[in-house]
């Protein structure tokens, strides 16, 4: 299925958007050395929810993105887990700096949309684990990262 959205996109700007997902968990669940089980299984339900569930907008961009979504997760722990959590952090931040080049090229109101839910899933990836049932323990690290600052384009 392809999204309308990106149609005119080069195919890497595209895949980028549909790591964007597993870019922002394992950005905001390792920050505080490794991703846990808690935000793994706390981020595949938010995907898979959005297929549905949440603004009909991106519905057909989750459901794109939901089959290969912990396979793309997984394949970013592999690739970054040998690193120091500040060594890898650095270089989530820098692939997810390039949304600032490929946001403005498609609908802004789209945009806006999808960088909102990226972040409303950081933050409930970085609430997972910790805390009492799991909630007020989020670390400064998590929560600053949580609102991807590293994402700066006006939209």
């Amino acid at each position: 299925m392809a999204i309308i959205q990106f149609s005119h996109l080069p195919e890497k700007e595209r895949e980028l958007l549909y790591l964007s997902p597993a870019l922002v968990t394992y950005l905001t669940g390792g920050a505080d050395k490794k991703l846990d089980t808690a935000e793994e299984s706390q981020a595949k339900h938010i995907v898979h929810f959005r297929t549905s569930t949440g603004d009909p907008m991106l519905f057909d961009f989750f459901t794109e993105v939901e089959p290969k979504f912990l396979t793309q997760l997984h394949s970013l722990e592999k690739q970054y887990d040998n690193l120091l959590p500040e060594e890898r952090t650095e270089l989530l931040v820098t692939e997810l700096e390039k949304l600032n080049d490929i946001l403005p090229k498609i609908d802004p109101i789209y945009a806006r949309t999808l960088l909102r839910s990226l972040k409303s899933l950081a933050l409930a990836v970085a609430e997972a684990s910790g805390g009492i049932l799991g909630f007020l323990d989020v670390t400064y690290e998590e929560k600053h990262l949580a609102e991807l600052p590293m994402i700066t384009v006006e939209l």
